[in-house]
C-alpha cells in the first residue's frame, strides 16, 4: 500500500479508500525532504560540516551547496514539494508505479516549513517537485509557494525554482519573475538517447525549448542567477563524450549557467533496477571537464577520451589532456600566457593570475619563487621550467601511470 497524502491529508488514488489518512507537516517533510536529496547540488552538509547520511530529516536540515556562474557557492536548503508523480520514467525513484510513501505541500506548507529553516542557516532554496497532475499544475505550485515566501515572509534571497519537462511558457515567465534561478533536467544529451530511455518524452519540445524560453527570459533582465540542468550519467548509454559535447551546446547556445551530472543508481522496482550503477568518480570527470569549459579555455573536441569516448577515471580531465600532449610541456613560467597556464595541471585561474603578478616583480628562478602558491607550487614541477630550468622528477607521471593500474576508489554516496 502507498501511503499518498494531500496538503490536507485526503486519502489519494493510491491508498485503499477504506483507511483513513492523516498526518502533520512534520510527517510530510520526513517523506519529502529524503527525497529532495535526489536533486543534484555541488554538496550537502549540516551545521557546516558535510553529510552523507542515506536518510536526511527536515529537522537535521540537510544544507546543499550550489556554485554559481561566477565560481561562488551559495548554500541551500532543498525542499521537494510533492512525491506525487503522473510519469514512470525508469529510472526515478519516484516515478507513478512503486509502491512508496508519498506527500504533497500546498504553498502555504512550503512557506511555512522553509522559512525559518532560510533565516536560521541564512540560505537559499531549491525547490522542486515530482509532476503531480500535470507539468503547470506542479510547477505552478512551486511558485505559489516561492511567491508566499517572497511576499508574506518578505524572502529577498536566493530562490532555485526546479521545472518539469512540458511547462508552458506562460508558467515558465511566472517562475522567472519570482526565482533568481531556473533549472529543468535534461536528463540525456539527445534525442535518440530519450528515445532509447523513455520515448514518451519529446526531448527537443518537452526539454530543449523550454530551456530556450528560460534563455530568453535570462536575457531580457530576469533570472540574475541563471539557468540550469542535470543529466542521469549512464542510464542511457550515452558516452562522456556525447555528454561533454551536449554540455558545450548548453553553455553556448542555451545559455546555461550550471549543469550538474547525477550518477546513475539503479532503484528496485523500476525498470532499470537491473542496470549497474555508475561510479560517482565518473560524475565527478564530467564536473571537472565542464569546469574546463567554463574556466580554463578548452573545447570538448580536444579532451583526451578512450576507445570508447569515456574519460580514464583515474586521472582528472585536465591531467589526462597533459599526459596525451608531451609535446606542449614543460611551459617557461615566465614566458607563458595566461591561457598556457591554465594548461598546467595543478595551476587554475586564481594561482595562474599570482603568478602573472609574480612575474612582474622580477624573474621567477627556482620553485622557492612560488611558494606563496602553496601545494600548487610543488604540483606544477613536472610541468614547468623556471627561467630555462627543468626541477621537477617525474613524480607526476609516474603517479599517473600507477593510478590507472589500479582500481578507482569510490565516493560515499551523497543521499
Amino acid at each position: 500500500m502507498t501511503l499518498s497524502v494531500t496538503s490536507q491529508g485526503v486519502p489519494q488514488h493510491n491508498l485503499h479508500h477504506e483507511v483513513g489518512v492523516s498526518v502533520n507537516l512534520d510527517q510530510k517533510l520526513d517523506i519529502l525532504v529524503p527525497a529532495a536529496t535526489y536533486d543534484a547540488c555541488d554538496t550537502h552538509a549540516v551545521s557546516g560540516r558535510r553529510y552523507t547520511s542515506k536518510r536526511a530529516t527536515w529537522r537535521d536540515t540537510p544544507i546543499g551547496s550550489e556554485t554559481l556562474a561566477d565560481g561562488k557557492r551559495r548554500p541551500v536548503v532543498q525542499l521537494l514539494q510533492s512525491a506525487e508523480c503522473v510519469f514512470n520514467c525508469p529510472y526515478c525513484p519516484l516515478r507513478a508505479d512503486r509502491d512508496i510513501p508519498r506527500a504533497t505541500l500546498n504553498a502555504e506548507e512550503v512557506a511555512a516549513a522553509a522559512a525559518p529553516q532560510l533565516k536560521h542557516h541564512d540560505a537559499g532554496l531549491l525547490l522542486s517537485s515530482a509532476v503531480v497532475g500535470s507539468p503547470d499544475q506542479a510547477a505552478s505550485a512551486l511558485v505559489d509557494g516561492a511567491h508566499i515566501l517572497r511576499t508574506r515572509h518578505q524572502f529577498a534571497g536566493y530562490v532555485h525554482l526546479k521545472l518539469p519537462p512540458g511547462v508552458s511558457h506562460a508558467v515558465i515567465e511566472a517562475a522567472a519573475r519570482v526565482a533568481d534561478r531556473l533549472s529543468l533536467n535534461m536528463e540525456v544529451p539527445s534525442a535518440a538517447h530519450q528515445e532509447r530511455l523513455d520515448a514518451s518524452r519529446d526531448w527537443r519540445k518537452d526539454v530543449v525549448a523550454r530551456l530556450a524560453w528560460m534563455r530568453d527570459f535570462r536575457q531580457a533582465g530576469l533570472l540574475k542567477a541563471g539557468i540550469a540542468t542535470q543529466f542521469v550519467v549512464g542510464a542511457a548509454g550515452e558516452s562522456d563524450r556525447d555528454l561533454v559535447l551536449a554540455t558545450q551546446w548548453l553553455h553556448q547556445e542555451l545559455a546555461v549557467s550550471r549543469v550538474y551530472y547525477a550518477a546513475f543508481q539503479p532503484i528496485v522496482d523500476t525498470p532499470l533496477a537491473g542496470l549497474a550503477r555508475t561510479p560517482a568518480v565518473r560524475g565527478q570527470r564530467l564536473l571537472q571537464a565542464d569546469w574546463l569549459l567554463r574556466h580554463y579555455h578548452f573545447r570538448a573536441e580536444e579532451l583526451a577520451f578512450d576507445a570508447g569516448h569515456n574519460f580514464v577515471l583515474a586521472h582528472d580531465p585536465k591531467l589526462a589532456w597533459a599526459l596525451q600532449h608531451p609535446e606542449r610541456f614543460p611551459v617557461e613560467i615566465n614566458t607563458a600566457s595566461y591561457e598556457g597556464l591554465l594548461r598546467v595541471p595543478g595551476l587554475g585561474p586564481l594561482s595562474a593570475k599570482r603568478i602573472m603578478r609574480l612575474r612582474v616583480l622580477g624573474r621567477l628562478r627556482e620553485p622557492s619563487h612560488i611558494a606563496v602558491l602553496g601545494a600548487a607550487a610543488t604540483r606544477i614541477v613536472d610541468f614547468v621550467t623556471f627561467d630555462g630550468r627543468f626541477f621537477g622528477t617525474g613524480a607526476s607521471y609516474k603517479k599517473a601511470r600507477r593510478d590507472a593500474l589500479n582500481p578507482i576508489a569510490e565516493q560515499l554516496k551523497m543521499w
